[in-house]
């Protein structure tokens, strides 16, 4: 509903003007019947009490028909809901015809006399949709629009636990305020990363999580890639071309794909509950010491140092690797989380290289 006039106002901005017009008048033509219906049927109640009982039966039978025609399926049901709207629109503009109409002739003000309201409360109430759209549309392009340059492109101050960093705003990137669990920032949305951007150079950016989506996911890929910073080199940022593109199913990289920080309560192995649910299996050790912990559709690899990582195996062609998630301590005050993608066979070696650029993509944030 909404959309079909959203289309005529943007359509009336080309060059396309003759077929804007076409479009609209087909448009009017087909709203336009439901609203004079729904008007005419209430715009002549001209006795208080008539009045009123003509608005409640108007209204149960417009949420009725509403009900009706919202709970049925089908090509048309779009169409029917427009028409029920515009139909209620206009009985409303009646009703409120006839209401002042019924003040005009209590007050014997001439100017409030049926032949002057019936046109102006006709048009002005049909006009009224289409300018609650349009300014709902504005609304929502000046929210979702993108931030101002400053924002885009320079480097904002926040701080987790007591460290110092400096992020830029970039795909893939989410932050948790250290507040209220609505305090996050999810900086390839337009709002999201403006709010940032002010929280953040008044000095007030102060984090609980920093979380990195790397596994370039394709619902906000495409969107992503236009921020500056896709078009620009980042050979600070060792994660910024995960970030700014799309992983294929089949590869491995040596990064991971995800990773959060977030500070620890102080004392609190990260790992502390996989260990134990690791632990109560009996582990089958391969010729390179890599011992494999089964726990129902989990399992656990552990290398022979101790460093041990959850894993799931998908079995699918489309994700021919074992998907892993390692938890460790960062500092004292902050504890690390990461994804990576990996195989038995290159467990031993991977894990530890990704471990160690999953420390570089924190760092890489450091001033």
């Amino acid at each position: 509903m909404v959309r079909l006039w959203v289309d005529a106002i943007e359509a009336s901005s080309s060059a396309e003007h003759d077929d804007f017009m076409h479009y609209l008048g087909h448009f009017l033509s087909f709203v336009g019947p439901p609203y004079a219906i729904g008007f005419l049927a209430l715009c002549f109640w001209w006795r208080w009490w008539l009045l009123v009982l003509a608005g409640i039966v108007a209204a149960v039978l417009a949420k009725i028909e509403y009900a009706s025609v919202n709970a049925s399926d089908g090509a048309g049901v779009a169409f029917g809901i427009i028409l029920v709207v515009f139909a209620m629109i206009g009985a409303a503009s009646g009703f409120v015809a006839s209401g002042v109409v019924v003040i005009g002739r209590m007050t014997r003000l001439q100017a409030l006399g049926a032949v002057y309201v019936l046109p102006v409360v006709f048009i002005l109430g049909f006009g009224s949709y289409f300018a609650v759209t349009w300014t709902q549309q504005k609304i929502r392009e000046a929210r979702y629009a993108p931030p101002e340059a400053a924002c885009l492109d320079n480097l904002h101050p926040a701080r987790i636990a007591d460290v110092n960093i400096a992020i830029p705003v970039a795909p893939g990137i989410f932050l948790y305020g250290d507040g209220m669990s609505e305090d996050h920032y999810i900086l390839w949305s337009n709002p999201d990363a403006r709010a940032f951007c002010r929280e953040a150079d008044e000095g007030n950016a102060t984090l609980k999580s920093v979380v990195f989506m790397l596994d370039g996911s394709p619902s906000r890929g495409e969107m992503e890639i236009r921020r500056p910073f896709c078009s620009r080199s980042n050979s600070e940022y060792p994660w910024a071309e995960m970030a700014c593109k799309l992983i294929p199913t089949e590869v491995i990289p040596d990064k991971p794909v995800g990773m959060t920080v977030s500070i620890k309560a102080p004392g609190v192995d990260p790992s502390a509950r996989e260990r134990p649910a690791m632990l109560t299996n009996q582990p089958t050790v391969a010729s390179d010491g890599l011992r494999i912990y089964r726990s129902q559709n989990d399992f656990y690899l552990q290398r022979p140092d101790g460093y041990f990582a959850q894993c799931r195996d998908y079995r699918s062609k489309s994700q021919p690797w074992l998907y892993c998630t390692a938890k460790e301590e960062l500092s004292d005050k902050l504890a690390i989380s990461y994804d990576f993608r990996s195989t038995a066979e290159l467990f031993i070696t991977q894990s530890a290289t990704v471990a160690t650029n999953a420390r570089g993509i924190f760092n890489s944030l450091k001033p």
